[in-house]
């Protein structure tokens, strides 16, 4: 028996259902879009979450596009996200709009410790990304940075109706701190649970939103030329008329 034991061990379909029983399910990726205004902390959120430490020369905010990787492997299958950050000055928030329909999910950065009309100016900022575009359904979780005395999340999440945004826009919504690491790692769970639990549709969504992004690129880029030919069109049939009247006379 125990011949034919080694055997069975050198036998190459043995390996086969040994390594298919020990092999790890496979690892789920997600886009996941990073944006808030400019100095509310995303790329030291972007760094926190990739493990990666931020250089001590650079601490001038982003005026441009970061990437950065995250695995998360708390709960089986599991997941990577690849975080995607883009500046918040007013040049790069125009840019903002092509990056939602390949997304996920979003992480939206806020400093709490800023003045009531800049929140608001912050939050009127997010109601923008979410009413009516790509984002709108897709899970969004709320990251802020810094502290104010006195002033709690709930007291945020209240005083600016992001419950009702949300429920307005579909968008499942969360709010955590990024400076607490319990916290974060309890607001990097739900990302993971919700974009889990809705990948099917997430995916469908997003094949979707590109190819209709794509299609009204290339509409765009048409209608141009379209309008050339059309002109060119006129000319020509005025000229001929033209030539016509000469001949008849």
């Amino acid at each position: 028996m125990g011949l034919l034991c080694a055997k069975l061990r050198d036998c190459c379909c043995y390996q086969t259902i040994s390594c298919c029983r020990t092999s790890s399910p496979p690892m789920e990726e997600f886009q996941v879009l990073i944006l808030g205004p400019s100095g509310s902390g995303k790329t030291e959120l972007g760094h926190r979450l990739s493990r990666v430490p931020r250089a001590q020369d650079d601490q001038e905010a982003t005026n441009g596009v970061r990437c950065y990787q995250m695995k998360s492997a708390e709960e089986p299958p599991p997941a990577q996200l690849q975080l995607t950050e883009v500046g918040g000055n007013a040049e790069m928030q125009r840019l903002w709009k092509h990056y939602y329909a390949s997304s996920h999910a979003l992480i939206y950065c806020f400093d709490l410790g800023a003045d009531p009309m800049e929140m608001e100016c912050t939050f009127s900022l997010l109601t923008d990304c979410l009413v009516g575009t790509q984002l709108a359904g897709k899970p969004v979780l709320l990251a802020a940075s810094r502290h104010r005395v006195g002033v709690q999340l709930y007291d945020v999440e209240y005083a600016f109706g992001l419950e009702e945004l949300a429920k307005s826009c579909g968008c499942p919504l969360l709010i955590c701190h990024m400076d607490e690491t319990e916290d974060l790692q309890r607001g990097i769970r739900w990302l993971c649970q919700q974009l889990m639990a809705r990948k099917t549709q997430l995916d469908q969504r997003i094949r979707y939103d590109v190819n209709m992004q794509v299609w009204q690129r290339r509409k765009r880029s048409l209608l141009p030329s379209a309008k050339l030919a059309q002109v060119h069109r006129h000319r020509f049939r005025r000229q001929t008329r033209k030539v016509s009247q000469v001949l008849y006379k």
